[in-house]
């Protein structure tokens, strides 16, 4: 390399070229687990995916929630050099972002990370799981690990390409 020229650029990797499959316009069916013993709330939502570069995405989810509008952020990508998928959210409903990472096994995304939690009004364990049946249709839900150590399954959404 010389002294003008820069390191060579990153290339997308396959795990990236996986990710941008996901680019478009989703409707999502919702279910929150609410209670344990109760029909989950049920509602409808959008989420816009769009591309940076070959390497990331950007999730605009919107819905209403309990009678409000709810507004959600997400990003998401790969890191070759950490063999790991990363992903972080905001929402208009809480102060905290999530930062999770994970792995892909199969057809399912699985992440993990530490989080607050409104529910126990302390830093707990969250994980999701991603399991895309095609290229027009994924299921993600969410658990978090209450202090005692019981996990609880928090939400469902059922996307299908719009």
């Amino acid at each position: 390399m010389s002294a003008d020229q820069g390191p060579p650029m990153p290339q997308p990797t396959a795990e990236h070229a996986e990710l941008m499959k996901m680019v478009g316009k989703w409707k999502v069916h919702c279910k929150f687990f609410m209670e344990p013993g109760q029909p989950p709330m049920e509602t409808e939502a959008s989420e816009i995916v769009e591309a940076v570069g070959g390497f990331w995405l950007v999730c605009k989810f919107d819905s209403d929630f309990m009678g409000a509008p709810f507004s959600g952020r997400a990003t998401m990508g790969y890191e070759p050099h950490a063999k790991r998928y990363v992903s972080t959210w905001i929402d208009s409903m809480s102060s905290a972002l999530f930062h999770m990472t994970g792995a892909k096994r199969g057809d399912t995304v699985e992440m993990k990370g530490e989080a607050f939690s409104c529910m126990t009004n302390s830093v707990i364990m969250h994980r999701t799981v991603d399991r895309f049946i095609s290229a027009n249709e994924h299921v993600f839900d969410m658990y978090c690990t209450l202090p005692d150590g019981h996990e609880v399954h928090m939400m469902s959404n059922h996307y299908k390409r719009a």
